[in-house]
């Protein structure tokens, strides 16, 4: 398998869309989830968790594989639903070059300060911008809210990029942690692209994340699954 292609299903799972359980009634909730997933035989596990209270909050994921390793992490606040990005950091080794990303978020002068390569800082940044792993627990909120517009301005390190999702309705999951009603989020894309990603969350899990399907437009489909979560240091089941 090429190393390429295996370093993108790790971004996959990192900067795309693992959302965990983190909310009830718009209320963030520290949290540890697990995720496994399989891409051409190889086994991938993910985690994910935040920490923290009141206006301040870290967000942790982390991917391992035998070739690989991903970290990276957000600190943010938040006022009235809305999250506040302060610092984001991400980090890659393994499989072909190391990548590593550090942003300073600055809010009041509009600016998302690159401290990695000071070339890429982004000046007159949109309001409520997010970072790569922020705007996931946005969205998790949103939903949680009924907002209609799921619409997010992302700061990656080099440029903003507008990403927009939409419900499809509600499904009932089979999970490693037994069945669950889950909402099917898909998210939206211009022109034809035949890219196609699939988010499901469960409301009684407190909007986790518990299954990912993302599909190239070669055809080929990778897919992640729940396997453990915690909210407050209690384990969810299906029983809950």
């Amino acid at each position: 398998m090429p190393a390429r292609i295996f370093a993108f299903f790790l971004m996959l799972l990192s900067s795309q869309l693992l959302l965990s359980g983190q909310l009830l009634a718009a209320e963030l909730q520290p949290f540890s989830a697990t995720y496994s997933a399989s891409f051409n035989g190889i086994g991938v596990t993910a985690k994910r968790e935040l920490s923290g209270k009141s206006n301040n909050w870290r967000l942790d994921f982390s991917a391992d594989s035998l070739f690989a390793k991903i970290s990276e992490y957000s600190r943010f606040g938040s006022r009235d639903g809305q999250l506040i990005p302060h610092h984001y950091e991400y980090h890659k080794t393994g499989l072909g070059r190391d990548k590593h990303t550090v942003l300073n978020f600055e809010p009041n002068q509009n600016r998302v300060v690159n401290v990695s390569n000071a070339k890429r800082t982004l000046e007159n940044a949109p309001q409520n911008v997010q970072d790569k792993i922020s705007y996931q627990l946005q969205l998790a909120l949103d939903i949680a809210n009924n907002k209609q517009d799921l619409v997010y301005q992302v700061a990656d390190g080099r440029k903003i990029r507008k990403y927009k999702f939409a419900v499809a309705g509600t499904e009932k999951l089979q999970t490693p942690l037994g069945p669950v009603e889950a909402i099917r989020v898909e998210r939206v894309r211009d022109g034809d692209s035949e890219r196609e990603t699939i988010i499901w969350f469960a409301p009684k899990w407190n909007y986790a994340l518990v299954k990912l399907m993302q599909q190239e437009e070669d055809g080929k489909t990778y897919q992640i699954s729940l396997t453990k979560l915690s909210i407050n240091g209690n384990n969810v089941s299906a029983n809950q």
